[in-house]
């Protein structure tokens, strides 16, 4: 089925991705220099995917190229419209042709035809066509904005899927997030007043939906969109029941007055929740041994103390901070000498160097490179060179 929803191939995806998991699994010393070279020679993906730094460049190229191109082409267009009188219609009808040739090109030529992945130039291509495509639906004018959110919302939806993008991913939930605040807000009423638990049902409803997802997907290629498609609904969890999130909005978004010694309407469940959730995600993280969960947690226990300071003070700042800083060293020191020897799944080293490397991919790299099929007899004895051909590696891959 992947082959029909995502742009790129397959089985090339899946070279890179053993030959990227290969890589940590050798910073990690997992395995051998040897056992690395002979999966690089082994396996070789055709996928061109530079550096960040070469991607960002060849992003703003291709925009300077792509402007280079476009604007002679309106400026024809726009002579031609002034002669025939078509106006607005037929600038929106350029824009969406332009916007449908460039993700075409971008689709058939670059990313089929000269196997670029996620190269820089296929972002301009297909951030540009879908902008085109969008001002050529909805053009510029007054209460369009509900409509842009909508269409921003469904497009870089797809582009997340079919071109695997996770900044489109995130502009999607960001889309999606305003777009139910406009709803809940036009509907006004009792409905706006519960507006913090619907947020709060609805993205928790996404983190369970996303952490079963995760579970029955047995192809890797949609793993970093679940990791940070749970981070995001987790931290609008917490933002939506965080009593600074709610008592700002509540005055600067819906007008609400709070009289000097008034406090907003259902405060101590807010107070409570602000408090809780910290723990909450830190318990569960632990329960669930989940280094996302846990980190999330860790970043919004900070969030809390920063909201009760700021409406409750326990005397100078400097002395809270200082206070509060000698606590976490403490614990911190605390947890490392504990943690020396693993317990419980639990352990202070860095088994790993990259947090999201796939187990069952690992263990394909780890049993290849190993030699042959004979099990090991020693249990305790940590990942060698293997038991046959020296470094382990067998003749075919």
């Amino acid at each position: 089925m992947n082959k029909y929803i995502i742009s790129y191939n397959i089985d090339e995806l899946e070279k890179k991705q053993i030959l990227s998991e290969a890589k940590v699994l050798y910073k990690s010393k997992m395995i051998n220099g040897t056992q690395y070279d002979k999966i690089r020679e082994e396996i070789k993906s055709e996928l061109y995917s530079p550096t960040i730094f070469i991607r960002i460049l060849l992003f703003i190229l291709s925009y300077i190229g792509m402007t280079t191109v476009i604007a002679p082409i309106g400026l024809m267009f726009s002579a031609i419209a002034e002669i025939i009188k078509i106006g607005d219609i037929g600038f929106r009808v350029l824009a969406v042709m332009l916007g449908v040739s460039l993700i075409w090109f971008t689709e058939k030529v670059l990313i089929l035809g000269k196997n670029h992945y996620k190269s820089g130039v296929t972002e301009a291509g297909i951030y540009s066509g879908t902008l085109f495509i969008m001002f050529g639906v909805l053009g510029f004018g007054e209460n369009i904005e509900i409509g842009y959110l909508i269409l921003g919302f469904l497009f870089s939806a797809i582009i997340a899927v079919r071109y695997l993008d996770l900044l489109a991913l995130i502009v999607s939930m960001t889309c999606f997030s305003n777009l139910l605040y406009k709803i809940i807000h036009a509907i006004g009423g009792v409905t706006e007043a519960f507006m913090p638990f619907i947020f709060f049902s609805i993205f928790l409803s996404i983190f369970l939906a996303c952490t079963t997802l995760e579970k029955r997907l047995k192809s890797f290629v949609f793993n970093d969109h679940l990791i940070i498609a749970k981070a995001i609904s987790l931290l609008v969890v917490y933002a939506s029941v965080n009593y600074f999130v709610v008592r700002e909005l509540s005055i600067n978004l819906m007008g609400l007055t709070i009289a000097k010694g008034q406090d907003i309407p259902l405060a101590i469940v807010f107070y409570a929740l602000t408090a809780l959730l910290p723990f909450i995600y830190i318990g569960y993280g632990i329960i669930k041994r989940s280094v996302l969960i846990l980190r999330v947690g860790l970043l919004i226990c900070a969030l809390s103390v920063i909201t009760f300071k700021y409406y409750f003070s326990l005397g100078k700042p400097v002395i809270t901070l200082t206070v509060a800083g000698v606590i976490l060293i403490a614990i911190s020191l605390w947890l490392m000498n504990y943690l020396k020897v693993m317990r419980n799944g639990f352990t202070r080293e860095n088994m790993i160097n990259d947090k999201w490397l796939s187990e069952d991919m690992s263990a394909i790299i780890i049993s290849q490179t190993l030699g042959g099929n004979k099990p090991i007899d020693n249990k305790n004895e940590s990942f060698g060179g293997g038991r046959s051909g020296g470094a382990g590696a067998s003749s075919t891959w």
